[in-house]
């Protein structure tokens, strides 16, 4: 009789321990609801400031470049770093709306790819041509080599072109006067591998890990005081991720980086 009791007074402490189980399970899964609604206010809000945003930032810039080019020779050199500054300051504004605005439509689900068969060689020269500038004020060499048989993949081009212009614009960032950057198109079984090696200044080890996360940024510090959002290696992952590839980095603190990223044949 005594062994039954026992045994009862076990059931109903078990039973007693499941409800409370349950009920936290219950709490837990309320919470979680409760925190995906707010985190899709909080995408359709950042996405509706980052709008609001760009149109007058936009207008800044162009205007700020008009007057920079129009009063050269009319006003004194102290006027017109005024200007520079104002178009830099609106530039980098502009940037980091632009960036938001992306990680607002793909936090809310929203990295709507338009795919096409492209000529992934025909991307990568097109962004280097529109990055060569930046390198050539560093002392920078842009270098590209095409080691795959084939260079076509099924992708959105201006979204494969925004990772491309992210890796190879971090490259130039990050890396000293005279030294070489070369991007290399590859192939692995059926996927296209496509790196961007510098000859920078590396990253720690016990920081690549926080690399493609939002708002992360390392302490490297780019070499002309160019800015960065520490938003544009997130969304290169999401744009690669959304293709079905990869994307990872090898480096060592002062030995420079490897940037890769894959994209299916």
């Amino acid at each position: 009789l005594r062994s039954l009791l026992r045994g009862k007074d076990l059931f109903d402490e078990l039973q007693k321990r499941y409800e409370e189980l349950n009920q936290v399970y219950r709490e837990v899964d309320q919470k979680n609801k409760e925190l995906e609604s707010l985190n899709g206010l909080k995408n359709q809000f950042l996405g509706m400031a980052a709008h609001d945003l760009r149109n007058p930032l936009n207008v800044i810039s162009n205007f700020s470049q008009f007057l920079s080019s129009d009063l050269a020779g009319q006003v004194d050199e102290e006027h017109l770093g005024f200007i520079d500054n104002i178009q830099k300051s609106s530039e980098s504004m502009l940037n980091l709306v632009n960036d938001l605005l992306d990680i607002s439509q793909i936090e809310a689900g929203k990295l709507n790819l338009n795919l096409a068969r492209v000529d992934l060689q025909d991307v990568i020269v097109h962004n280097m041509t529109l990055n060569r500038l930046m390198a050539d004020q560093k002392k920078i060499s842009l270098t590209f080599q095409c080691k795959s048989d084939t260079t076509f993949s099924v992708v959105d081009a201006p979204k494969i072109d925004q990772v491309l212009n992210n890796l190879i614009s971090n490259a130039i960032k990050f890396s000293q006067s005279a030294t070489c950057i070369e991007v290399v198109l590859d192939q692995r079984d059926e996927m296209l591998v496509l790196s961007v090696k510098d000859q920078g200044q590396g990253i720690p080890e016990h920081e690549i890990p926080q690399l493609f996360q939002a708002f992360q940024k390392t302490s490297v510090k780019s070499t002309a005081g160019e800015k960065s959002t520490g938003l544009g290696l997130m969304i290169a992952r999401k744009i690669v991720e959304g293709h079905g590839g990869k994307i990872w980095v090898e480096s060592k603190s002062g030995h420079g980086s490897t940037f890769t990223f894959t994209l299916p044949l």
